[in-house]
């Protein structure tokens, strides 16, 4: 872009045509400069060339420009600019790059301003003139900051597809098992029509009530292969906690779980992925089975939903062994998990994930009516009563 409001980057001193940039390589951080002076910009751009890609805009307009046809991994914005300030442009910044950090630049300090700075996430709010090895160190700080939490993200997005691998693992076999008694049947009959075809009619509707039911399993499954987490909407907590337990079915009936419902009828609804809200509660109720698989005693899992305010709350309690107290904070660590090799450990840093994803939380806590562990997801809501999804 050569419009004479933005610039980019140059290196080995040969400028690029216009248009987008090419990528940068691999490793090299691609820093933007807002600045309504020319001077300041290109006292920064010759103090970071070397280092990084520097792009230069002389608004808040042109580095939007910018912002949508570059990937930028930091900003460093003037606070005064015409029209717009460098408030405006760290606001803009956090609600559509949020993973881009800024620095302000100031050469007027006012608490105010720095106060609007800390409440939007400025990475640095610094005053002009500044120092340039203080500059460096927050331009590494900043983009250090930023490639740790892109590492995070990446991981975590491993982990949820493990995860999904790991739950098709379950959904199939549960699948397998549950075909294998219509299966059966179809069979018998078939045997008992060979030998007695006269009473061919009324094993054939036996044998058609069968068929139904294998392809309502296969149904079933196939509909969660299908599903892949897509966008925010607004989702049903209660139709979320059916849709896992319809999914988790042949597990509880495998292990012979009594569950309990209290789904309350007015809950609000949240904006949310219902995808990814079912897998966090297919983990939870799944480790619930598994925390209550060797034990003598009847296995319950109560699955509770309820409002409180502006937040939802479903809460997932077994009468499992329980998880002690000085390992609560580890549970939700990405592949830390207490069934040594029949664990991945992936289950609860999923759940964290997705809340965190949510703008929610998990809480873990000791089952309050007796033995077991209960874990609570915590749901911002949307204000109202909304209506019906066509």
């Amino acid at each position: 872009m050569t419009n004479g409001t933005a610039t980019l980057p140059e290196r080995g001193g040969v400028g690029h045509d216009a248009g987008r940039a090419p990528r940068s390589p691999l490793g090299r951080a691609r820093v933007l400069v807002v600045d309504d002076e020319n001077g300041p910009r290109q006292a920064l751009r010759m103090l970071l060339k070397e280092t990084y890609d520097v792009l230069l805009a002389e608004d808040v307009p042109s580095a939007l420009e910018v912002l949508e046809l570059e990937p930028i991994d930091l900003v460093i914005t003037d606070i005064r600019m015409p029209m717009q300030s460098g408030v405006d442009l760290l606001r803009h910044v956090k609600e559509t790059h949020p993973d881009t950090e800024v620095i302000i630049l100031t050469g007027y300090g006012h608490l105010e301003t720095a106060t609007q700075a800390v409440e939007y996430d400025a990475f640095a709010y610094m005053e002009k003139p500044f120092d340039n090895d203080s500059m460096l160190r927050r331009v590494e700080g900043a983009l250090s900051k930023r490639s740790r939490e892109m590492e995070r993200q990446a991981l975590e997005q491993l982990a949820l597809e493990a995860n999904r691998f790991e739950t098709l693992g379950h959904v199939v076999s549960g699948m397998i098992h549950d075909l294998g008694t219509p299966l059966s049947v179809i069979g018998s009959q078939i045997e008992m029509i060979v030998r007695s075809p006269e009473t061919a009619d009324g094993r054939l509707e036996t044998m058609r009530t069968q068929v139904h039911h294998c392809t309502e399993i296969v149904r079933s499954t196939m509909n969660f292969l299908r599903t892949q987490p897509k966008h925010m909407g607004e989702v049903d907590l209660n139709q979320a906690v059916q849709a896992s337990l319809d999914m988790v079915a042949p597990l509880l009936r495998q292990q012979r779980v009594d569950v309990r419902l209290d789904l309350s009828e007015d809950l609000a609804r949240c904006r949310g992925d219902f995808v990814l809200i079912r897998q966090a509660l297919l983990n939870l109720v799944t480790n619930a089975c598994h925390a209550m698989e060797e034990q003598d005693q009847p296995a319950v899992i109560q699955v509770r939903t309820r409002q409180d305010g502006a937040k939802g709350y479903v809460s997932v309690t077994d009468t499992g062994c329980g998880i002690p107290r000085e390992v609560r904070d580890q549970v939700f660590d990405t592949f830390y998990t207490t069934k040594d090799s029949k664990g991945t450990g992936l289950g609860l840093a999923v759940v964290k994930y997705v809340m965190r994803r949510h703008g929610g939380d998990v809480v873990v806590d000791d089952n309050p009516e007796g033995r077991g562990t209960r874990f609570e997801l915590v749901f911002p809501l949307i204000a109202g009563t909304p209506e019906e999804e066509t």
